[in-house]
């Protein structure tokens, strides 16, 4: 036993001298596979981030160019989404949403006149790859304006995930978290109260809350509306200082300062006095905070 010694130690040193450059030339080879693939990943997060901003500039221009399909172009066909709002009332809203939604929602924006969203990228927050599948989180503030006129502002902080698709990347999934800090225009809501009134008049107490910047305001109005006994003659609705003229064919026209009939605002029910009142908020006296308006009876 004594004379295998010296033979196992040649023997161990000699294994040990031919298994070391294997092993290191298996480590370098692994290193510089990682130190490629980390190269592409690398390369790949920075065609991310350049996307991100592109589309950012297709979805802010949409407005002009009606080029729907510059913006559809960065999402894969399964894409889906869901968006989490806040208004300015600190009421929150969630909404799923998947390609055709999306494609509803841009089409929306170009059949909107003079619609446009400022959609500006403030920070990219993350972006990375591996291999086949990327994410990105990045800030956003939105300003939304029609005709030049502010309707409304907020922040957003999206996360993306990207997908490879051949050559290229398309995003497969987004979430959103949205804020909205200010708000002009938008969605109201109207409450009516009835009372009674005379043989040939109506009275609504009117409650309406419109958006108000920060805030949303609310406002009372009355509504008195005066049926003449000749039915040939307009009817009457007089709003504070205000009066409207209702034609028995549904016709709503201003009031000029000597009290006769004015200019044409629009037409309404030729027997429905809530439509009327509906109309006359949205068309008139709200017109530059409504974009819809709810009725609550």
């Amino acid at each position: 036993m004594k004379h295998l010694t010296p033979f196992l130690w040649l023997f161990g040193v000699c294994f040990t001298l031919v298994l070391f450059p294997l092993q290191a030339q298996k480590t370098n080879t692994t290193s510089n596979a990682n130190k490629n693939k980390t190269k592409a990943d690398t390369e790949a997060e920075v065609v991310i981030k350049k996307m991100i901003l592109d589309f950012a500039n297709a979805y802010t221009n949409l407005g002009e160019s009606k080029d729907r399909e510059s913006v559809m172009a960065f999402f894969s066909n399964d894409v889906t989404s869901t968006l989490v709002t806040f208004g300015i009332n600190e009421k929150g809203s969630i909404v799923n949403s998947d390609y055709n939604g999306f494609v509803d929602y841009l089409t929306k924006i170009i059949r909107t006149n003079g619609l446009k969203i400022n959609y500006k990228v403030t920070d990219v927050l993350n972006a990375t790859v591996r291999e086949l599948t990327g994410t990105a989180v990045f800030l956003v503030d939105y300003e939304i304006t029609n005709s030049g006129e502010v309707w409304s502002k907020g922040s957003e902080t999206v996360s993306m995930v990207f997908r490879k698709v051949g050559n290229d990347w398309k995003i497969s999934h987004y979430t959103v978290i949205g804020l909205e800090d200010e708000k002009y225009k938008g969605s109201c809501l109207c409450e009516l109260f009835k009372s009674s009134g005379g043989l040939n008049s109506a009275h609504y107490v009117v409650k309406t809350t419109v958006p108000n910047g920060r805030n949303y305001s609310t406002n009372l109005q009355n509504f008195d509306i005066d049926y003449p006994s000749d039915n040939t003659k307009d009817r009457t609705i007089t709003i504070g200082k205000s009066l409207y003229y209702w034609k028995r064919t549904g016709e709503i026209h201003l009031s000029n300062t000597d009290g006769s009939i004015g200019d044409f605002l629009t037409k309404g029910h030729p027997a429905d006095e809530v439509d009327v009142i509906m109309r006359i908020l949205k068309e008139d006296i709200y017109k530059n905070n409504c974009l819809t308006l709810n009725v609550k009876r």
